[in-house]
């Protein structure tokens, strides 16, 4: 028998009645809602993880998750729901584990709940949401499903690989046994994350019976090494300037650290402050890797160089309100200007340092930055009382308190790591950053 399926644009079981708009936006408001707390839940553990790679990888997540969450809650409100709906939650129970999922302890049982039982909870709702849909007539929410169904396969399968690296205990194990019991409770009085399965009943809370508060401290492993602050070498030192430059970028972990706290303790914001502050997190996170990246690029070793932890330990003792506005309008807002700015350290790269990697990391860093302060001053407009006009003092006394928080110790001149790699050509027959250095003919 020839396939049909062709004539129907190619999308299956056209003739199955499938789901109704009204079980269909059951769903969908169940997959934002859910989507909208692994967001929260993972950028937490950006801040209190102390290993280096689990905090890069869970801020790329808690990005992607955001993005899930908004797509879905677009198309709930294309299925004849009010968007005042989904604010709403769309069950006790799932909020419930949620909000007790958020108190699991240290990197080994976290990872466990998440990767071995949040994830595939919710990669079986959209399988079965996928089974039982009509493709045709909900085209839109079918293909997200198939995009939202991809993405977690990937976020299952790296947070697998990463918890398969952490060392744990005997009593760790034990643990992660304890709350895996607990969460699958929860999540059985909710009837699963689409609702759908055979209820229990809802036991009563017992680590959410207070909310979650992030430790504000600085907390990390021992892969990069760490200093209060660098010395700022003249632009004509070329290989100790380019040293900072990555330094600096290394450094920016601090600030994805500090929105996390943004994105978590702002509460009864519109959904749009949440997505961009989700979204500027992992930025700041990936400029964070390019400093990395740019390390070991020249270096052979991502610990060749120090990070600085004055900004973290701003952030940590800083109201949300303050580290955010000192971020958008005294820091990056001032990077806006040439010269020196984002566009010098960008020429810095590709003229004076020559080195190809940095030069383009240093092109995207100034490309993001420039989103940064364009939805720095529209959130701020709108969460500042008095909003713009009325900022400036506030901005100016939290950017006083950053550089209060600097003077504490005394900055250190960065030591040229010797032994650079050999890199590409720079192009154009110049000499890279990395020939250059080591005398290279």
């Amino acid at each position: 028998m020839t396939d049909q399926t062709q004539r129907y644009a190619g999308l299956r079981n056209p003739f199955s009645p499938g789901l109704s708009v009204a079980e269909t936006a059951s769903r969908l408001r169940r997959f934002a809602y859910v989507e909208r707390r692994l967001m929260r839940l993972l950028a937490s553990r950006v801040v209190t993880i102390p290993e280096r790679h689990v905090k890069a990888l869970l801020a790329r997540l808690q990005y992607e998750h955001a993005q899930l969450a908004d797509a879905w809650q677009a198309r709930v409100v294309e299925l004849r729901t009010s968007k005042g709906r989904l604010d709403a939650v769309p069950d006790e129970a799932l909020a419930i584990l949620f909000d007790e999922a958020e108190h699991l302890p240290g990197t080994y049982v976290f990872l466990s709940a998440v990767a071995v039982q949040l994830l595939p909870a919710l990669r079986a709702a959209y399988e079965s949401y996928l089974e039982q849909a009509n493709d045709l007539a909900d085209y839109a929410g079918v293909r997200l499903a198939k995009q939202a169904l991809a993405a977690g396969v990937e976020h299952e399968r790296l947070l697998a690989c990463t918890l398969a690296e952490v060392h744990s205990t005997d009593p760790e194990r034990d643990e992660a046994g304890a709350w895996a019991q607990r969460l699958a409770s929860y999540l059985a009085a909710a009837g699963g994350i689409d609702g759908t399965a055979e209820r229990s009943p809802l036991l009563p809370r017992r680590a959410s019976q207070q909310p979650y508060v992030i430790p504000h401290a600085l907390v990390r492993d021992a892969a990069i090494p760490r200093v209060w602050d660098y010395v700022a070498p003249p632009l004509e030192d070329v290989p100790l300037h380019l040293d900072y430059m990555m330094g600096l970028r290394l450094s920016e972990i601090n600030v994805a650290e500090g929105l996390a706290i943004v994105l978590c303790e702002t509460p009864d914001m519109p959904w749009d402050f949440y997505l961009d502050i989700s979204r500027h997190c992992w930025d700041e996170m990936r400029h964070s890797l390019f400093g990395e990246a740019g390390i070991e690029d020249t270096f052979g070793d991502p610990a060749a160089l120090p990070m600085r932890d004055y900004e973290g330990a701003f952030v940590m003792e800083s109201p949300p309100l303050e580290q955010y506005a000192v971020l958008g309008l005294e820091v990056e807002g001032k990077n806006m200007r040439y010269p020196p700015g984002k566009r010098q350290e960008w020429e810095f790269a590709r003229d004076a340092a020559r080195h190809p990697l940095m030069t383009t990391f240093q092109d995207f860093d100034w490309a993001d930055e420039v989103v940064h302060v364009n939805i720095a001053r529209r959130l701020l407009d709108g969460w500042f009382e008095g909003g713009l006009k009325t900022i400036g003092e506030f901005s100016a006394t939290g950017k006083a308190h950053r550089t209060a928080v600097k003077r504490r110790h005394p900055p250190v001149a960065l030591q040229h790591p010797a032994g650079a790699k050999q890199a590409g050509p720079a192009g154009d027959g110049e000499r890279s950053y990395s020939e250059t250095t080591l005398g290279s003919p």
